[in-house]
């Protein structure tokens, strides 16, 4: 605009003062017509003017039937300046009395009031009163001094979607918006140098093709400073969005709650796709505030340097709600209650937080799907090698991983050589025992490869509060262990050592313990566990089974769960060799051995067997090997089209034999839920 009407009051100034010099001679009222004049780029048709010389300051018309601006941009139609007083002169055009008229897409001036005046030497001052802009209402003023030029316009109501239907450059994810409020251009010549602003913008709607940016009734308070300094622009921006709604895939936005600010600086240089962020604030008061530093190329859609993240505050569960879960719904963080507040400093790298520097403060995060919880979190926790050699310490009221509960315990580490270390071996309350952390160390924090290691002991736990906890059975005797090397990586447990269960009068030893994706929706776990010397009369006992006396010994190789379902193993549980013990096994036991191994009940009951309470036997045994869903059974001996169960020993004497040696694991699983009879328990 402003190069428009200066460069067209400069072309038909010199024909002005031409024709004033012949009509000032004559004193005569003068009208010229002139076909076409062209310049700077600007081709101006069919031109009459109009004026009257009888006196010092003058009344002149100039129409204009078109003006071609440059490179074909566009065409103003019907261009009338009527000045009612005002100077022609060799020196000055100008007028300080007039109105323009003209028609364009964007632009349409019915008689706005309109003063200017130009120098011989090239000095302007120019006013355009109230004239229609993209259906809303503007003004403009224009300043040319010694090359030189200042320029502003006032608009209110300006339409976005008018802009965005008229300029093929505009950007086409913009659908609604109307701008009232102040902007200010200047530069020197043809250059631009420095733009400011102050706007208000209304009913601003966007939406990009995938759908992955919108914003709909919109409303912002927008300050801007730009500024050119060499071939870079630097921006000072100030805005607070009060109103509306925004998707800025994956976080959703409601300014309609409250008031959301962006403030800070912005480094483009002119012809790349990077713009940098200098110390950009985003505060939303019921949720954080944050200051950002980093360089982004929005050709790419990626930061290409590390992103300086200072936290004055997040306030949970809100800051979590709207701005951390969006990112993390396929992640084990995909679904917690939270409370407290942190603070600090973080550097992201490549979408991970290579850096940390953080202060808790009664953080709590619970995990809705009941996997872990880690609740009033306080103190400090951080890595990297910005901050190495700093000691952090930090505690918890409580933890849970699933239904195990964790005791108040404080930990202390140091960041040391790219990796967190624990300074003090620390005791973990576990029931009526705790766990045992002799060394913690996080390797390369932040980054892909990183792993923790950990070796850790167990204090004797007892099973009856253990089962109680985990609503099993409860048994009797004792958990302990020591594992000297537990690894995890990528939400992967890999335990060296064992676990020693001493309970039932024997001991189960588990060992090759590796659990997959721990935290997801399914994971998985893998052990093989050996049975030892177990008293069947107390193990028999414990599941409403039926007395069985005798000892036990099993194995349950290659055993392998998904979302805690066994889906495969080798298992076998029997007799062991030159066991001495008494072998006695009751009418009950009987009945339900005999409906895991066939399915059929009260087989006693049929026969005169049924008046003895227990029977004698030699051994017993039963295997499985589960897979596909299928459990392939075996027994201690062969029987013809069979396999025992039970090897019966003495009068009368009785043996079980199965004759099915493939079952559907569901069955047989419904088969034991059958038998095994428990009393409720009732956890408080």
């Amino acid at each position: 605009m402003r190069r428009v009407l200066a460069n067209i009051l400069f072309i038909f100034s010199l024909y002005l003062c031409s024709a004033y010099s012949l009509a000032n001679s004559l004193q005569l009222q003068t009208s010229i017509k002139i076909e076409d004049i062209e310049g700077y780029g600007i081709k101006l048709q069919n031109i009459v003017l109009h004026f009257d010389s009888l006196f010092k300051k003058s009344s002149y018309l100039v129409k204009i039937e078109t003006a071609m601006l440059p490179d074909k941009k566009g065409i103003i139609k019907d261009i009338v300046i009527r000045c009612h007083r005002g100077i022609v002169s060799q020196q000055e055009l100008s007028c300080e009395d007039g109105d323009l008229s003209l028609q364009e897409t964007l632009v349409n001036a019915m008689q706005s009031k309109l003063i200017f005046s130009r120098k011989e030497n090239g000095n302007l001052n120019l006013s355009v009163g109230q004239f229609k802009l993209a259906n809303g209402l503007a003004s403009f003023n224009l300043q040319i001094n010694k090359g030189r030029w200042d320029a502003k316009i006032y608009v209110n109501g300006f339409s976005l979607a008018t802009l965005s239907k008229t300029l093929p450059s505009f950007p086409k994810l913009v659908t609604s918006g109307m701008i009232v409020g102040d902007l200010n251009l200047s530069g020197v010549n043809d250059s631009l140098d420095h733009i400011q602003g102050d706007l208000l913008i209304n009913k601003f709607g966007f939406s990009n093709n995938e759908s992955t940016l919108v914003g709909e009734d919109v409303a912002t308070k927008l300050i801007f400073s730009s500024s050119r300094h060499d071939n870079r622009w630097r921006t000072q921006l100030d805005s607070t969005t009060h109103g509306g709604e925004l998707y800025l895939d994956p976080i959703f936005i409601d300014a309609n709650e409250s008031a959301k600010d962006l403030y800070g600086e912005f480094d483009w240089q002119i012809g790349s796709n990077q713009v940098k962020l200098i110390d950009l604030q985003i505060e939303d008061p019921h949720s954080m505030h944050v200051i950002l530093s980093t360089e982004i190329d929005f050709s790419r859609k990626i930061a290409v340097a590390p992103m300086q993240v200072k936290v004055s505050y997040a306030l949970f569960p809100n800051v979590y709600y709207h701005y951390i879960q969006p990112f993390l719904f396929d992640t084990n963080a995909a679904d917690l209650a939270t409370k407290g507040s942190l603070s600090g400093e973080v550097v992201v790298n490549d979408l991970r937080i290579s850096q940390a520097d953080l202060e808790l403060n009664h953080l709590s995060l619970v995990d809705n799907q009941n996997r872990f919880s880690l609740v009033n979190l306080n103190g400090s926790v951080g890595w990297g090698s910005q901050y190495a050699n700093k000691n952090y310490s930090f505690g918890f009221g409580m933890a849970d991983l699933y239904k195990i509960r964790l005791g108040k315990s404080k930990l202390d580490f140091i960041n040391q050589d790219d990796a967190l270390m624990l300074t003090n071996r620390v005791s973990v309350p576990l029931l009526d025992g705790s766990i045992n952390i002799e060394s913690f160390q996080v390797h390369q924090p932040g980054k892909a490869d990183q792993k923790a290691i950990i070796d850790i002991s167990l204090t004797p736990v007892s099973m009856p509060k253990l089962s109680t906890s985990l609503g099993w059975p409860e048994m009797n005797g004792n958990l302990a262990g020591y594992a000297p090397n537990v690894i995890y990586k990528k939400g992967d447990i890999e335990i060296g050592g064992a676990l020693l269960v001493r309970g039932f009068g024997g001991t189960t030893t588990i060992h090759n313990l590796y659990a997959e994706d721990i935290f997801s929706i399914t994971p998985k776990l893998s052990a093989d566990v050996k049975l030892t010397n177990l008293d069947l009369k107390s193990l028999t006992e414990t599941f409403s089974f039926g007395e069985i006396t005798g000892r036990l010994n099993g194995r349950i190789d290659d055993m392998q769960f998904v979302s805690w379902a066994p889906v495969q193993f080798d298992a076998w549980f029997g007799t062991p060799e030159n066991d001495k013990s008494r072998h006695r096994i009751s009418q009950t036991a009987v009945d339900n051995l005999t409906q895991v191994g066939n399915g059929a009940p009260n087989v006693l009951s049929k026969s005169f067997l049924k008046f003895f309470d227990s029977f004698g036997y030699d051994k017993l045994g039963l295997g499985c090997t589960l897979k596909n869903n299928t459990c392939k059974m075996r027994g201690v001996d062969g029987s013809g089209n069979g396999f025992y169960i039970v090897k019966g020993k003495g009068i009368p004497r009785i043996d079980i034999v199965g004759f099915t040696d493939e079952v559907s694991w569901p069955v047989l699983t419904a088969r034991l839920k059958r038998v095994i009879k428990t009393q409720e328990v009732i956890i408080n």
